[in-house]
């Protein structure tokens, strides 16, 4: 079995295992390689030789036997670039007719034999309206392609699978390559420098690599990815799986969850409140019809989830036992009834908080048809609000294009993500000379950033816990022995995803399926290094 050769080999170089099973496993095909190239592949029926599930806590795969190990059918370009790189012409989520699956596909790598090339090419399945995402590995011989799928970030559906896709083949003329390689050259030079995370106890022998990978809490296996920001420096952990080695970890695509509710919500309704004071108090009410007898609330309300509309005030209680029945529905018709008349009115807005994610899709609802009513029926407020802002950052393109629901982003869930773009937006937001302050409300940024001692933000389940537009905060006052209070912002996505954004420009995080959330002892360790208080 190909991937079984590839995962004995899997600590071996990936050079190696390309030299010596080419015949065995790799798409070759035969072409000249002098200048660029263009290949469109057209991938068709797939079929599983091996399929087991590791964890399945809905029940997913009751009933679908191997299907779910499958890879839809998707049709895509590459560009073979001599350097030894192949670029997707189009990156970022592909929507597909799969009932199960959309696709994405990463850059990866070609090698030469022979005046033939190699591709292997990374990708990943994300679940239809979710996050759920299974990283994997292409490789395709002839019209034949092999595919290996080893690792996820997903909490409850975990699985392993091989099989082979049915692809055609051929190369297209595609005037655009020169300036498509161009712009992703210019996209790797301007990533963050990056060294490993090992490199870390070179500098204070506290930050040793097991402090960041919090080996005493998460298992290695739940980990998908870790990484400090330190002095303008990316030191990343590696990304690990059960098979094949990724031939580049910084294109391990990564789904945000709920940093969604923080980089899109919160993001937006900042910006339009420094392009339209007062857009935060706008009721909910004048925006959505179907929220016609909600009194007193607003977008500002939604976004720090203090609606006052609730079942139960206990933390998580509400999210946890009824969010089943909004996924369950399809269209935005039934889940905007759906939002607008799940609970009562049991407290005074702005008073109570209770997290609800389907608040952040309600926002997300009320600002497009905010914008739309500023900018014209077919505009989005994401690609003309949020976008332009993140191609400043000179971010990838997987945060451009998250989850819709006609044609509407999710809003509190739904991004993807490079590591290198959590990477500089967790540098630029806690930079003096930030980006994000030239665009968005300089007091709602200050609020969120926990700048203002006057107004950290409702209690989100613990004393120690606030939650301030679309941001969480800690408070580290006892645990760095500080002489004043110490409030930490950081970002916080379903399954034990964590961004801190420490207030001397220092960021930690990690996304993995550990179900844990915490990283006091990492901010103990950072703090003897540099002190936070």
């Amino acid at each position: 079995m190909v991937f079984k050769l590839i995962v004995e080999l899997s600590k071996s170089k990936i050079n190696y295992i390309f030299q010596k099973t080419l015949r065995l496993f790799l798409i070759i095909f035969s072409f000249d390689v002098i200048a660029s190239s263009t290949l469109n592949i057209d991938f068709k029926e797939s079929a599983v030789s091996s399929f087991s599930i590791l964890k399945d806590s809905f029940g997913n795969g009751r009933l679908t036997g191997n299907e779910l190990g499958k890879i839809p059918k998707a049709n895509i370009d590459l560009i073979i670039s001599p350097n030894g790189e192949v670029i997707p012409r189009k990156q970022g989520l592909i929507e597909t007719d799969n009932k199960f699956w959309n696709i994405l596909f990463e850059p990866g790598k070609w090698y030469l034999k022979d005046k033939r090339i190699s591709i292997v090419l990374p990708f990943a399945l994300i679940e239809k309206g979710q996050n759920c995402t299974h990283q994997g590995l292409l490789i395709i011989e002839n019209d034949n392609a092999g595919y290996q799928i080893a690792s996820e970030t997903c909490i409850y559906f975990q699985f392993n699978s091989q099989g082979q896709v049915d692809i055609t083949i051929k190369s297209i003329d595609l005037p655009s390559s020169d300036e498509i390689l161009a712009k992703h050259a210019n996209y790797v030079a301007n990533r963050m420098p990056t060294k490993s995370i090992v490199d870390l106890a070179l500098i204070n022998e506290q930050l040793k690599e097991n402090i960041f990978s919090q080996d005493n809490f998460i298992n290695s296996g739940d980990m998908t990815s870790f990484g400090v920001i330190l002095d303008n420096q990316h030191y990343t952990g590696p990304c690990l799986t059960r098979g094949a080695r990724f031939p580049d970890c910084d294109y391990t695509p990564l789904p945000a969850y709920s940093l969604t509710k923080s980089l899109v919500g919160g993001v937006a309704l900042m910006r339009l409140e420094r392009l339209y004071p007062g857009a935060k108090d706008i009721a909910v009410s004048d925006l959505i019809p179907e929220c016609s007898h909600w009194e007193g609330i607003t977008l500002y309300h939604l976004l720090n989830n203090t609606t006052g509309r609730y079942g139960k005030v206990r933390s998580h209680y509400d999210e946890e036992n009824h969010i089943g029945a909004f996924f369950n529905l399809s269209t935005s018709r039934e889940r905007l009834k759906h939002v607008c008349n799940r609970y009562k009115q049991k407290s005074k807005p702005g008073s109570k908080w209770v997290y609800h994610t389907t608040e952040f899709w309600l926002l997300g609802q009320a600002i497009q048809r905010f914008w739309e009513a500023k900018a014209g029926a077919n505009r989005e407020f994401y690609e003309d609000l949020i976008i332009p802002i993140w191609r400043e950052l000179k971010l990838s393109p997987l945060i451009e294009k998250p989850h819709r629901l006609e044609n509407i982003p999710l809003t509190g869930w739904g991004l993807m993500l490079r590591k290198d773009d959590i990477a500089k937006i967790g540098s630029d937001i806690t930079s003096e000379k930030s980006i994000l302050r030239k665009y968005l409300d300089e007091e709602m940024l200050n609020n969120a950033m926990q700048k203002n001692s006057s107004n950290r933000g409702s209690v989100a389940g613990a004393e120690s816990l606030r939650y301030k537009n679309g941001f969480w905060a800690w408070n580290a006052t006892d645990t760095l022995d500080c002489n004043k209070e110490s409030w930490i912002p950081f970002m916080s996505g379903y399954g034990g995803i964590q961004v801190v954004l420490l207030p001397i420009n220092v960021v930690y995080y990690y996304f993995s399926d550990s179900g844990v959330f915490r990283f006091a002892e990492v901010v103990k360790n950072l703090n003897q290094h540099q002190s936070i208080c």
